[in-house]
């Protein structure tokens, strides 16, 4: 009876070392976790700070490229400059010719003009069997373009369109396109205003009667 009683109070003895030892072991696991979980934050940062750095630079090196095209291509740039001047010159080559084309007036040459009506445009092909000389979308009012069907100016444009005189041609709205010819022997002002009331016309010497000398 007494050793029984020894061991119980011998075993009742041990357990608050036992408890201390449950503390200590539980300190110990929750340090070391959170040394290893300190240990992965900061890894994390690393990897942060060096992601974010890349990213910076790359975003960096965007915006002087970005800024450098702006440079070039923006308002004011070399190439807004360059197309400019192309422009102007084009315009300018173009109004040239046009007053060139103008000046030009020789009496001894025949040549029309078209004048379409309305405000819609309409397409006008002048050709002779399977050659097409013009072909392309008219807009309202007196177009630029000369067309010589007797001798061609001395002066020639990209307004001036040589064609032979019994040339047809297809219009695409009939009842809208006039032609006013500048007969031979004529200075400025036309001779003859016709109405084309049909899609096509053929042979414009003899469906209009035009004065070819020698013919």
């Amino acid at each position: 009876m007494a050793l029984h009683s020894h061991k119980k109070s011998k075993g009742a003895s041990l357990l608050p070392y036992i408890f201390i030892f449950s503390i200590i072991l539980i300190f110990v696991i929750s340090v070391v976790l959170s040394i290893s979980n300190f240990i992965r934050y900061r890894n994390i940062l690393e990897e942060y700070s060096l992601l974010k750095e890349y990213l910076n630079s790359k975003l960096s090196n965007y915006e002087m490229k970005l800024k450098d095209l702006e440079a070039k291509l923006g308002p004011n740039s070399l190439v807004d400059k360059y197309i400019l001047s192309a422009n102007y010159i084009n315009n300018f080559g173009v109004d040239l010719e046009y007053i060139m084309s103008n000046l030009e007036d020789d009496p001894g040459t025949g040549y029309f003009m078209v004048f379409v009506i309305g405000n819609e445009s309409s397409w006008f092909t002048v050709k002779k069997g399977n050659q097409t000389y013009f072909s392309r979308e008219l807009k309202p009012g007196l177009s630029k373009y000369k067309f010589y069907y007797f001798k061609e100016p001395r002066i020639k444009t990209n307004y001036d369109i040589i064609v032979p005189s019994d040339s047809d041609i297809v219009v695409g709205k009939p009842g809208r396109v006039y032609l006013l010819f500048f007969g031979v022997g004529s200075t400025f002002h036309p001779t003859k205003v016709v109405y084309i009331d049909e899609m096509k016309v053929e042979n414009l010497k003899k469906t209009f009667s035009l004065y070819i000398p020698g013919k």
